[in-house]
Parts: C-alpha cells; sequence; structure tokens
C-alpha cells in the first residue's frame, strides 16, 4: 500500500466511524464559525453560544464587524469574553485593505 492509498484508507475509515460530524459551536457560515472557535479558547462552548447571537444580530461578517466599537460589543457581565478576544484578534483586521 504506497501513501496515496495510506491516506484514502484513513480518510474512507474515518468518514465510516463519523459520519455526521457537528461543531459544539452556533453558526452559520465559516466566518461566524471563526468568530466563535476564536472566542470559546476563552470560554465554554455554551458560553459562547449565549453571547454570540446578540454579537452576530450586530455584525456577522467582517465589513460590518469592524465597524463595532468595544462599546457596541459589549453584552452584560459575560461581554468581557468577547470584548477581549474581539479587541486582540479582529480589530487589527481594521488595517487590512478588504
Amino acid at each position: 500500500m504506497n501513501k496515496k492509498d495510506k491516506v484514502k484508507f484513513v480518510i474512507n475509515s474515518l468518514e465510516k466511524l463519523y459520519p455526521k460530524v457537528s461543531a459544539p459551536l452556533d453558526h452559520k457560515d465559516p466566518y461566524t464559525f471563526l468568530i466563535a472557535v476564536l472566542l470559546s479558547a476563552q470560554s465554554t462552548d455554551a458560553g459562547v453560544n449565549k453571547v454570540t447571537p446578540i454579537l452576530f444580530k450586530k455584525a456577522d461578517n467582517p465589513y460590518d464587524m469592524i465597524k463595532l466599537t468595544v462599546e457596541d460589543i459589549r453584552y452584560n457581565k459575560a461581554s468581557w469574553i468577547i470584548t477581549y478576544e474581539i479587541k486582540r484578534y479582529l480589530w487589527p483586521v481594521e488595517n487590512t485593505n478588504f
């Protein structure tokens, strides 16, 4: 069995073992999934799932996200997670030319 066949075997075996895998983070597209993953690094998935719907109502794409201020993002006492992570990871996007 050559390398290519081994890779196919592993992929097929994994697909049989795990035919339908879903992420525990609520998301609707790759961008919202990325944001949820970044936020989950500092919180539980359940905690992220509580605050992301509110965040995504305000901004569910990078163009709207960079328009938000930290004050726009805050959400009660659980918001430190979002505020910190958005500021840390997403604000540099402001300087990116889309």
